[in-house]
């Protein structure tokens, strides 16, 4: 038995849940007051989620440490009708895109009970990767298991090498403090992750306004984004790091003052050799936009209604984007000083697929490096980037490769330097 362990490599673990409940599909029924998110139904879909993972992880415990699985994690509804397909007190009501209704009912995440895991979850040393995927493909695959839930899993995986986390599962805006409530699970999660991991790919929710005319959404409330701390804190420990749809303020790397001045301290990033951002939104954690509106556009929609805004399908962004020049220096000063920090570094990537569609690319190349911009809207880097990068702004390093798509390049002559700033 022990020889047929070592021949598997991936265990894809489909968790049997009573009732597969989808995100906002229904809504409360006319009396508001019964309907409970602690209701039978939910309960009874933890109690299996939980029961289930208790019984993998009790049965995985027993596998030696060089049995290195990897593993997949999320729910499916039971097909036989034993329990009624829909909460009580709901009705079938789409609210996905319903403004100002106040119906919806919170979406369905699978958590572990009364705190039971303390007693009964085991610790698997044999899980290598680990992976919470939504299936795209799939209608309605959303691997549904709450962050924190997934916080607690993790800590049970001591010697995870990989994970793969998966919360691209759209909120409404109007449920501010769920949003505000996941990112902090987050944190806490990214926060305890071993420091065995060396890749970590993350996809998340954009977390934004119901339209991208409306202001955008403050996910951290306190003013400090522990999340971005942790996720600093753990990429140095990192080969491969890749984010996507992932809100974060531009000089999360390098942290810079008031005045774009480096504070990057002791950071360094010795393994680090793939760095990714990709459809980053236009807008940072505290609900600032780092591109806007035209003066003409923003004095059109201040007269508007939102919620004739937000119903209306064909109205969105109906003006011209001006870019937060500012905040791209920011973005690229600060990847200018961490980057000379990373010796491996192979590849790097910012992609920004918004209406400015700003994206950044470091290419490595055996005697050479090419740093590489585009932007729909003009971009020219300042003093302080060029000294970031350590380029001539006035010489000949940087050229136009083509001035109609807005691409620009830089040849650094390595990258990164031998001496670091």
């Amino acid at each position: 038995r022990a020889i047929r362990r070592t021949w598997i490599r991936t265990l894809e673990y489909n968790i049997i849940i009573p009732c597969k409940l989808l995100d906002w599909t229904t809504g409360k029924s006319w009396n508001y007051s019964k309907f409970s998110t602690g209701n039978q139904l939910r309960q009874a879909n933890d109690f299996a989620f939980q029961t289930a993972m208790f019984d993998l992880f009790q049965m995985l415990q027993s596998w030696d440490q060089i049995c290195r699985l990897r593993l997949h994690l999320g729910l499916r509804g039971s097909r036989h009708k034993r329990w009624p397909t829909m909460e009580p007190d709901v009705w079938h009501s789409p609210t996905a895109s319903a403004a100002g209704d106040t119906t919806s009912v919170p979406p369905y995440r699978a958590c572990f009970v009364n705190n039971m895991h303390k007693l009964y979850l085991a610790h698997v040393p044999c899980i290598d990767k680990l992976s919470f995927l939504n299936r795209d493909l799939d209608r309605n695959r959303h691997h549904q298991i709450w962050t924190g839930t997934v916080e607690t899993i993790i800590q049970h995986c001591p010697t995870i090498t990989e994970l793969e986390l998966d919360l691209n599962e759209w909120i409404r805006p109007d449920y501010l403090p769920y949003i505000q409530g996941r990112r902090a699970s987050l944190s806490s999660l990214l926060g305890i992750i071993p420091k065995s991991l060396r890749v970590f790919h993350y996809r998340a929710s954009e977390d934004g306004p119901w339209k991208h005319s409306m202001p955008a959404l403050n996910v951290i409330p306190s003013g400090i984004d522990s999340m971005t701390i942790n996720l600093r804190d753990l990429s140095i420990h990192l080969r491969e790091l890749k984010l996507n749809r992932t809100t974060l303020p531009f000089d999360f790397l390098c942290p810079l003052d008031e005045e774009a001045q480096p504070s990057i301290g002791s950071l360094h990033w010795p393994y680090l050799k793939i760095l990714e951002f990709m459809d980053v939104p236009p807008w940072l954690p505290s609900g600032k936009w780092t591109s806007n509106h035209t003066p003409e556009y923003r004095a059109e929609i201040e007269n508007d209604k939102w919620n004739d805004r937000i119903c209306d399908s064909e109205r969105r962004w109906g003006g011209t984007s001006v870019m937060d020049e500012e905040q791209f220096h920011r973005l690229l000063i600060s990847l200018g000083y961490a980057t000379q920090r990373m010796p491996c570094l192979k590849h790097m990537v910012f992609r920004m697929e918004c209406y400015c569609r700003f994206a950044l690319l470091l290419r490595n190349h055996a005697n050479a490096s090419t740093l590489e911009w585009q932007s729909r809207v003009e971009y020219r880097p300042d003093s302080r980037v060029a000294k970031a990068w350590r380029f001539d702004l006035d010489g000949d390093d940087m050229r136009i490769d083509s001035a109609h798509l807005g691409i620009c390049s830089v040849m650094l002559s390595k990258w990164p330097p031998d001496e670091p700033i």
